[in-house]
């Protein structure tokens, strides 16, 4: 494929509530968590840095956690040719995206594309990468999905089902997701103004009238939540 001009953004601004648990009073990001010496935030960002016409990386962090996340990022922050720029997230992941996607439009107006993955998706493939930036090309968004195996049911405020969906037409949805550049930008702006909450990149893109095309995803970019996902690949 011709590869558009394009940036990435990463974001790792979470406070990692759900990897913690209530067990522990001391904060662990996820992202710094090691896997195979480097940590998941270097795993999650380094195969970008393969794709043609990447231009720039955005990895958003959380207050206070400036530091760390250079550090997690190791060579890619320095070594790259690649430029890099950390950004402080809002109190939520849309909040954080959208710094992210307002830093691109002052220092690479001329991108086409931007990329938004999870910094918590370590086991994301050049593949996938390069499989959803080829549907965003043609249907102006893109993510990757996989097919629902699990019946699925709808149940009430006291756990009893009520309904019983055909998962037929159901997905899942993984990161990276990739969108026509700067048209993600406006819809972010007009997702801020609104009293909705958003759960991911392709509602606020849709919201916005646009269209969101699927790629295959793979079974193994998973996201980390909580620190089992982490254990249990490492037994």
């Amino acid at each position: 494929m011709s590869f558009p001009a394009h940036g990435v953004i990463i974001t790792a601004a979470g406070t990692s509530t759900r990897f913690n648990g209530s067990e522990t009073s001391t904060l662990r990001k996820k992202e710094f968590h090691l896997l195979d010496n480097r940590s998941v935030l270097y795993h999650a960002a380094a195969p970008f840095f393969s794709i043609p016409q990447l231009k720039f990386v955005i990895v958003t962090y959380g207050e206070g956690f400036r530091e760390e996340t250079e550090a997690a990022l190791d060579n890619l922050l320095f070594a790259s040719p690649i430029p890099v720029l950390l950004v402080q997230g809002g109190t939520t992941r849309q909040q954080s995206v959208l710094r992210g996607l307002e830093t691109l439009q002052l220092h690479v107006p001329t991108i086409s594309y931007v990329m938004i993955h999870d910094g918590a998706r370590p086991w994301v493939t050049e593949e996938t990468i390069i499989s959803t930036l080829a549907t965003a090309t043609v249907f102006g968004g893109a993510a990757p999905i996989l097919a629902l195996h699990d019946a699925v049911k709808k149940i009430d405020s006291e756990g009893k089902i009520t309904a019983h969906i055909d998962r037929s037409a159901m997905v899942t949805v993984q990161t990276p997701q990739a969108f026509r550049f700067p048209t993600i930008l406006e819809a972010h702006r007009v997702a801020a103004r609104t009293n909705k909450t958003y759960f991911d990149d392709t509602e606020i893109f849709t919201d916005f009238g646009e269209m969101v095309g699927t790629c295959v995803g793979n079974a193994a970019n998973r996201k980390i939540t909580v620190s089992h996902d982490i254990q249990s690949i490492e037994v």
